[in-house]
C-alpha cells in the first residue's frame, strides 16, 4: 500500500487476514446518522480496492504507468450493520483491451469492478472505477 497507508489508517481499511480481498470493520468511526457504515466509507474501501487490485493484478507496468480515477459508478443495495470485504474484478477481456490500447495508444480506460460483501456473504454495495491510464513519457509499452 505504501504511500496510501496513511490514509487506510485513517479509515480502518486493513488486508483481510486471509490475504485475499481488502475489508473494513464495522464499528463508530464509520456509521452515519442512522447507524449504517456511511456511504464514503464504503466507497473509500471499493475504491482503494481498485487500485490495489490494478498493482497487483499488473506488476509489469509498475512505474511504466500513471494511474487516475476518471469515473465511478456506485449503487448502495443495503444498509450495512457489519463488516465489509471488497472484492474486485474485471470483466472478461478486460484485460486484454487495456494492454491493446496501451500498446496502439498509450493510453486506456480500465474499468474496475467491486463488490462490497458483508460478513454473511451478501453483496451490499457495487462499483465501478474506471481507471485513465496512460504511460510515462519515459517508457513505451511492449505487449
Amino acid at each position: 500500500m505504501g504511500k496510501d497507508q496513511k490514509f487506510l489508517d485513517l479509515l480502518g481499511i486493513k488486508r483481510a487476514s486471509d490475504g485475499n480481498c481488502m475489508e473494513l470493520p464495522f464499528n463508530n468511526s464509520v456509521l452515519n446518522h442512522i447507524g449504517h457504515m456511511h456511504a464514503s466509507a464504503q466507497f473509500g474501501l471499493a475504491e482503494i480496492s481498485s487500485g490495489a487490485f490494478m498493482r497487483e493484478s499488473f506488476p509489469d507496468l509498475d512505474g511504466k504507468v500513471l494511474a487516475v480515477v476518471r469515473r465511478a459508478e456506485i449503487k448502495y443495495s443495503k444498509p450495512v450493520e457489519t463488516d465489509l470485504q471488497a472484492w474486485p474484478y474485471l470483466e472478461p477481456g478486460g484485460e486484454k483491451k487495456m494492454r491493446a490500447q496501451l500498446s496502439s495508444r498509450g493510453r486506456t480506460i480500465l474499468p474496475v469492478h467491486v463488490k462490497l460483501k458483508t460478513a454473511q456473504g451478501d453483496v451490499a454495495t457495487h462499483a465501478v472505477y474506471h481507471w485513465f491510464i496512460s504511460m510515462l513519457e519515459s517508457h513505451e509499452y511492449t505487449n
